[in-house]
């Protein structure tokens, strides 16, 4: 009786029943596609600041932050090759660094976990967010000690005429907190309408956000969220900032000019990217590929601000190498900071420095940058001129159609301007941790106790291989031919995989 009753009761509810069993198993599918589709976010968000280029996770407890304060100085303090070889594998460092993986992101414990999406859903990849309704956007947010106060320093732009207040909602852990900052505008000789900005929240000793948003008014709820990139491990001693690429369309330029600096001793890269050609973007997946490249898409969302917010890029770009890059170094990419007696950059700054340590008197400085002279490098050699110069150096046939083919003008533009710039237009080798703001060319201000040297001409030099209508007298300089057997291969290996 009892089994006749429930097939009956089953019968009679039998599409109720199957309904029943359709909308359970949308509600699995829909929760297993949303778990995918968060795992993928995560994954995207991490892998946007750079195949090379991680991002940082702390144990926020009070011993390890203990231990971080105790290195802090070593950090941030300029560093002799003797100096760097020991702390390059400074255990206390290395403890204090930990690099964030998926894992560490996915933990949803109670304890204090580094949080990668922020208010209302917004991602923490680098790219520009808005504040509010205001017309001031922000970029990128990094951990910093100025005069022995932390801080949280966030870059942006504004009008400079946008007088606000500036309140930092930190996220620490699980909670977050709000208080009242400060905002500098960079230098910027062109004076247009909108600035780069420094926005400042100042820490206590124990606060270590994970996250952190800008408002300008308290009671504002945030519209952006930055994630705040701490310092890392000592990983490289040259890498190349180049400034942002718009309307670029020069595949050739920037084999050459990436392929010159890599037999110089660059390690790694970092190019803003607004808008190339589909053969440079060619180029940079198969540099991002092999690993030394990281690409930073640039949408600046504004105009009247000098060269689409170059300031900006390159500031972003030093203090993203802070702890992680002995050198970083300035330059575009029609610029070649050749020695002229120094196989590479290595053997150029052990000169440098002992030069440094023997003029030093008062020992209280410490040497920030290096600041290279430039000139232009415009014309190439006459017939008769060619034919001294191949008396010296080896150059082949197919050497010289390279050079023309692909345009190879590194090789092939060797007539400069006679004198060199004197106060602009020289690029520079800069110490990341020293700077507290660069400028295009060198910094627009050092942190205290930093000195800047300007090296001789006969020692190293900027070729700008740029057009430049002048009266004045040229004269030959062969000096990137004595790198021509070293660069010329690794260019040609390039252009034929790419084939280009």
């Amino acid at each position: 009786m009892y089994l006749r009753n429930t097939c009956r009761i089953i019968f009679q509810y039998r599409y109720h029943t199957v309904l029943l069993l359709l909308f359970s198993t949308v509600i699995m599918v829909y929760y297993n596609y949303s778990t995918l589709v968060f795992v993928q976010i995560l994954l995207r968000n991490t892998a946007t600041i750079g195949k090379n280029e991680t991002s940082t996770s702390f144990d926020s407890s009070t011993s390890s932050w203990s231990e971080s304060s105790s290195v802090w100085n070593t950090w941030t303090s300029p560093l002799t090759d003797s100096q760097s070889q020991k702390n390059d594998t400074n255990s206390s460092l290395n403890a204090f660094i930990k690099t964030t993986t998926v894992w560490n992101l996915l933990k949803t414990s109670s304890g204090n976990q580094r949080v990668t999406v922020g208010p209302k859903g917004i991602p923490d990849g680098p790219r520009f967010q808005k504040v509010n309704d205001h017309d001031a956007w922000l970029f990128s947010a990094f951990f910093d000690n100025f005069n022995n106060t932390d801080l949280i320093r966030v870059f942006g732009i504004q009008p400079l005429l946008l007088n606000t207040s500036v309140f930092c909602h930190l996220l620490d852990g699980t909670s977050t907190y709000v208080i009242k900052g400060t905002k500098k505008d960079l230098f910027d000789w062109h004076r247009n309408r909108r600035r780069v900005f420094s926005y400042e929240c100042l820490l206590n000793e124990t606060s270590r956000p994970n996250n952190v948003s800008l408002t300008f008014n308290e009671t504002d709820t945030p519209t952006n969220s930055l994630l705040v990139l701490y310092p890392q491990a000592l990983q490289r001693n040259f890498t190349v900032c180049y400034s942002m690429l718009y309307n670029y369309k020069n595949p050739y330029q920037l084999v050459q000019n990436v392929e010159f600096n890599r037999v110089l001793g660059a390690e790694h890269f970092f190019l803003y990217r607004e808008s190339v050609s589909s053969a440079v973007d060619t180029v940079l997946k198969h540099y991002q590929r092999q690993g030394f490249l990281t690409v930073i898409d640039w949408p600046i969302p504004v105009g009247e601000i000098h060269y689409h917010g170059q300031i900006l890029s390159l500031n972003d770009c030093v203090y993203r190498n802070r702890g992680v890059s002995r050198y970083v170094v300035i330059q575009d990419t029609d610029e070649f900071i050749i020695p002229h007696h120094h196989d590479n950059w290595t053997e150029l700054m052990e000169v440098l420095n002992k030069e440094f340590e023997l003029s030093n008197k008062s020992q209280s400085e410490q040497l920030g940058t290096y600041i290279v002279q430039s000139t232009f490098y415009k014309q190439s050699p006459n017939s008769s001129e060619w034919a001294n110069i191949t008396g010296h150096f080896s150059i082949s046939d197919e050497e010289f159609q390279m050079f023309k083919k692909f345009s190879l003008t590194v090789f092939s533009n060797l007539k400069r301007l006679k004198t060199h710039f004197v106060g602009e237009r020289q690029k520079s080798f800069v110490r990341p941790e020293t700077v507290l703001f660069n400028d295009i060319h060198t910094p627009d201000k050092n942190r205290p106790c930093i000195a800047n040297v300007t090296v001789s001409a006969d020692v190293a030099v900027v070729h700008h291989l740029r057009w430049w209508t002048s009266s004045e007298d040229y004269i030959l300089d062969t000096t990137s031919l004595t790198f021509k057997d070293r660069v010329l291969p690794l260019i040609n290996e390039t252009l034929l995989l790419l084939t280009l």
